[in-house]
């Protein structure tokens, strides 16, 4: 199926006028080179942009994680100065001994001093702090709320669910913190496992509360870009902040963990996306800048430079189209000018505008044609001289004993004294006469040639009595087409001499006129002996070469032959072949004429014989001279 594509791709390739050719070509050759040049320029700015931006926003994240690493790292701080305080350890440690036994004032006024310190010396706003010991009495203060020790409830209140406690320390995500009076708050804490530094033993946790706010109005801060949106996950995935521009979901950056920058496809709408995560917090840092914002310049770039490339692109073309219009209209001039020669027309010239190769072949063009139209005359004036010629003297030829035979008979019939059958010879002799060698005029009609036919038949009929029988056909469309005089004559003369002459019993002679595809067809048939293969080899070549025979017989068939062939062109003239019934049959084709009469024609001649032509529908209709 390919191969049949590109071959009929390159059929008409080859078959495409010249300056389609050209101004296809200039325009391939063109554009493709503007075109993958003006594509490598704009991807390859697009991506320079892309990577320049990509690591410009990833130092804008580093940026962005150390400022709130350096505000969560406060927290860090204020979260280890339980180590710092031996008295505290202390309580922790004994109370985890004498079971939370102990001087309830002394260990008040300890844990009271231990929480002022942590809301006095952090830089951070810091609004509740929970030591929850496991073996000693706990102490608790809330936001708005006077410090306590601790109840059995306090640990769900102020430890978030799912936090994991640890050494190490934990930053729960924003949260709600109901304090002692009512009210509601929501804060992010930083969780701590106390351990014993002598043996590593959990000794309690400590729970520092900052406003959600503080950090939230921190990132803000932070947020340098209209373009970018950023976003801030816990460690569990869950989003701590997210600006209003952010719009990829959960599940599409929950996962994201470490550092890197990448393109994400945002429900068709493409974002470069920069990730890091905080080694003290656990926390992502995330920023996604649309890629339609950030090609913004890029694309305007893009769109001069396929603007300029159009635009430089439409004025090759138009050069182009020009330029070869301009080469190849004497060409066009040249072939509208050769197709009038082929008519016949040699009358005209060629005008020279110009001194290159195609001004050389115009003029040798013009001498060409004048040179032509002179020696054409003069063949055509040499060929219709000679074909008056030749058919003068193929007429001239015609069967000039039949005279003879024909005032044989008259001769005879005289001496028989029977003076109607003279009459009827000599009626019928005269027309024949006048028809062979009156006028001037070689071409008639079917109708009129078969006029003359009738004639002829009916003086052998008076001849040869009842051995010879005959019928004429003829669709009436088809009476008034062409033919040349004395065509049919020379046929029938042949049947007769072949079939009566030199044979024996009777003669039947059959003549349709009928259509052909080629035009016209006249059948002539007999039931004579017909001819032998090679005698029938010999005739068609001698009719074909014009070349006749020796002696005083045969010149009939050739003759006629050939002037139809000189009349018509070859593709008319005789065709024989043998009769399945027996006997031989002679079509000859003829051009076809209209004819405007539908209706039956009878031809009659001055004793009565008639013939008949009828439609192709109806049935055919057999006359003779005795009927």
């Amino acid at each position: 199926m390919m191969k049949l594509w590109i071959t009929g791709v390159v059929a008409r390739w080859k078959n495409m006028r010249l300056v389609h050719r050209l101004i296809l070509m200039n325009t391939a050759l063109i554009s493709i080179p503007l075109i993958i040049s003006s594509w490598i320029s704009s991807v390859g700015y697009s991506n320079s942009m892309q990577d320049n931006v990509g690591r410009y926003q990833a130092d804008v994240v580093r940026e962005f994680s150390a400022n709130l690493d350096a505000f969560t790292n406060e927290m860090v701080l204020l979260s280890v100065m339980p180590y710092q305080s031996p008295d505290l350890l202390d309580y922790l440690e004994k109370g985890a001994a004498n079971g939370g036994t102990g001087d309830r004032y002394a260990d008040r006024q300890l844990l009271e001093s231990f929480v002022r310190r942590i809301l006095v010396n952090g830089r951070v706003d810091v609004i509740g702090v929970s030591l929850l010991a496991d073996h000693a009495a706990s102490y608790v203060e809330l936001p708005d709320s006077p410090g306590r020790f601790g109840e059995a409830t306090d640990v769900d209140r102020v430890l978030p669910q799912g936090a994991e406690i640890s050494g190490k320390g934990y930053f729960a995500a924003p949260h709600e913190l109901v304090s002692d009076n009512g009210s509601s708050y929501e804060v992010f804490s930083m969780i701590r496992q106390l351990r014993s530094l002598d043996n590593g033993s959990v000794l309690g946790t400590l729970v520092i509360d900052v406003p959600a706010d503080s950090l939230v109005q921190r990132i803000r801060k932070l947020e340098s870009s209209r373009s970018s949106s950023f976003a801030l996950l816990d460690q569990n995935g869950g989003f701590v902040y997210r600006s209003g521009s952010f719009a990829l979901s959960h599940d599409t950056v929950s996962a994201y963990r470490g550092e890197g920058t990448f393109t994400l496809d945002n429900h068709g709408s493409p974002v470069l996306l920069t990730y890091q995560t905080s080694p003290i917090t656990g926390w992502t840092v995330l920023q996604a800048v649309p890629l339609s914002v950030l090609l913004h310049d890029a694309n305007q770039i893009n769109r001069q430079i396929l603007l300029l490339g159009g635009v430089g692109l439409l004025l090759s073309v138009l050069l182009s189209i020009i330029h070869s219009m301009r080469i190849t209209r004497p060409l066009s001039r040249l072939q509208q000018t050769m197709k009038l020669v082929e008519r016949g027309q040699f009358n005209v010239s060629l005008p020279v505008q110009q001194l290159d190769e195609i001004g050389h072949v115009s003029r040798a063009f013009n001498m060409m044609v004048s040179r032509l139209g002179r020696l054409t005359s003069r063949l055509v004036e040499t060929e219709i001289r000679e074909k008056n010629a030749r058919i003068a003297s193929l007429q001239s030829q015609i069967n000039p004993h039949f005279l003879y035979n024909t005032l044989g008979s008259i001769s005879m019939h005289a001496e028989l004294a029977d003076h109607r059958e003279i009459v009827h010879m000599t009626g019928h002799l005269s027309a024949l006469l006048r028809y062979s060698i009156g006028g001037d005029q070689t071409e008639v009609t079917v109708k009129q040639e078969l006029e003359h036919v009738c004639g002829y038949l009916a003086i052998q009929h008076i001849r040869y009595d009842e051995r010879l029988s005959y019928s004429i056909q003829a669709e009436d469309a088809l009476l008034d087409c062409p033919i040349i005089r004395l065509t049919l004559q020379p046929l029938v003369e042949n049947a007769i001499v072949h079939g009566l002459e030199r044979g024996r019993g009777e003669v039947q002679i059959a003549i349709t006129v009928q259509p052909d595809p080629q035009g016209v067809c006249i059948a002539v048939c007999d039931n004579g002996p017909g001819m032998e293969p090679e005698q029938m080899e010999a005739q068609l070549q001698r009719m074909n070469e014009g070349q006749l025979p020796e002696g005083p017989g045969g010149h009939g068939l050739v003759n006629v032959h050939r002037r139809i062939v000189l009349k018509y062109g070859s593709a008319y003239g005789i065709r024989l072949r043998h009769r399945e019934s027996g006997g031989l049959e002679v079509r000859v084709l003829l051009p076809e004429a209209a004819s405007s009469d539908n209706t039956a024609s009878v031809g009659a001649l001055s004793d009565g014989t008639t013939f008949v032509s009828t439609k192709a529908s109806s049935t055919s209709c057999v006359t003779s001279a005795s009927s």
